[in-house]
């Protein structure tokens, strides 16, 4: 019982994202530019030192 209500609190949580994602496309946009370039930015430094 206890996995079935893990199962159906997951489905919701992934359709709510889901949604907030289709309204918003250009911060979904920002949010993943802003990833990959601290990502970038941590692996030169990791080349640096």
């Amino acid at each position: 019982m206890n996995e079935e209500i893990e199962e159906m609190a997951r489905k919701l949580r992934n359709r709510k994202a889901k949604q907030w994602r289709d309204k918003n496309k250009e911060k979904v946009k920002e949010i993943n530019k802003r990833y990959w370039i601290n990502k970038a930015k941590k692996e030169l430094m990791k080349k640096e030192d």
